[in-house]
This record gives structure tokens, C-alpha cells and sequence, in this order.
């Protein structure tokens, strides 16, 4: 729970604060159809006690990443994200090329098979949503052939050395079966 909006538009600002509050700009009458989304005492509690903890959080991810690289990189088709000091890795996405030798899909199910999760996030480009369907005849060839090849990696701040030399060597060996 819990976020933040900026705007310098004042309808904008406005309407923001109405959706918050069920709709509602002067308590029990409701201009239109809103939410909840107030966040409680607790959840606040509990999220200023989490602030306290994420320059680790993101240190970690940072090694965890750039351990995952340094083998990752090395295996034929695949292409790891470039490392930057100050990226801080919400996901560590990995695209699975023609190279590989097997597509993206395959390797997904063999890492489930084996335990491993993954993610595969935006698998449909942002022009093929219906959200954008005056795009949606349009094409964009890198586009759509990424949105086939990405696939997400686990790279929480809990994952350990050997966890993550799991999944380095269970791709190697899925790609040289």
C-alpha cells in the first residue's frame, strides 16, 4: 500500500486526492466511482521500518547482479544487462537469443521444471496492448522480437552464492542437452 503522485496540474491534483477518498471531495458524497487507497498507520509503521533497511537491500542486489553477470555472460546467447554502480537491479533481466540454441519459452519451463522461478515481464509490446490500439497494426521488429527473448532471473537481496550457481549451471546445462 501506498505511493505518491506528482503533478503541476491542478485538475490533476484534484482528481487525485477525489480517487483516494472513494470519489469523494467533501465526506459521504461521492462524484464518482473511487478507492481506499489511503495508507493505514500500520502500513506506514511497517514501511519506514523497511526504508531502514534498503541501502542494504540495494547493495545486495547490485553483487548479486553483477555476480550473475560474470558468469551469465559468458554463455553463448545470452545477453546480460550492462552494470551500472548506481543501478539497483528490481529485476535482473536476461534476453535468451536464436544463439542459445533454444528459445526463451523452452528455458522457462526447464528452470520451473528445476525449481527455479522466473518472470517474463512486458511479454506483450506496449503497441499491442489494447490500451494502444491505434498502434496495434503497427509494427516494430526489435520490439517484438525482445518481448519473445527477455526473461527475468531471481536477484532478491536473499538469494545466496549457491542458489545463484544453481541457476547459472542448470542453464548450462539445459543449453548443451
Amino acid at each position: 500500500e501506498g505511493g505518491m503522485i506528482t503533478t503541476n496540474d491542478d485538475h490533476i491534483a484534484a482528481l487525485a486526492r477525489k480517487l483516494i477518498t472513494h470519489g469523494s471531495e467533501k465526506k459521504y458524497y461521492h462524484d464518482f466511482i473511487g478507492y481506499n487507497y489511503r495508507m493505514t498507520d500500520i502500513a506506514a509503521a511497517i514501511g519506514i521500518e523497511q526504508l531502514k533497511k534498503l541501502p542494504f537491500f540495494n547493495e545486495q542486489r547490485r553483487k548479486n547482479a553483477l555476480y550473475l553477470t560474470k558468469r551469465l555472460r559468458l554463455i553463448q546467447g545470452l545477453v546480460v544487462p550492462p552494470i551500472n554502480p548506481k543501478h539497483v537491479f528490481h529485476q535482473y533481466t536476461i534476453r535468451v537469443t536464436t544463439e542459445f540454441g533454444k528459445t526463451r519459452d523452452e528455458l522457462v519451463q526447464y528452470l520451473t521444471d528445476k525449481g527455479i522461478g522466473t518472470a517474463i515481464f512486458y511479454p506483450l509490446p506496449i503497441h499491442k496492448q489494447k490500451a494502444y490500439s491505434e498502434y496495434n497494426q503497427m509494427t516494430f521488429p526489435h520490439t517484438e522480437k525482445i518481448a519473445l527473448e527477455v526473461l527475468s532471473l531471481p536477484v532478491h537481496p536473499f538469494i545466496t552464492e549457491k542458489d545463484m550457481d544453481y541457476i547459472i549451471t542448470t542453464i548450462e546445462k539445459y543449453q548443451e542437452m
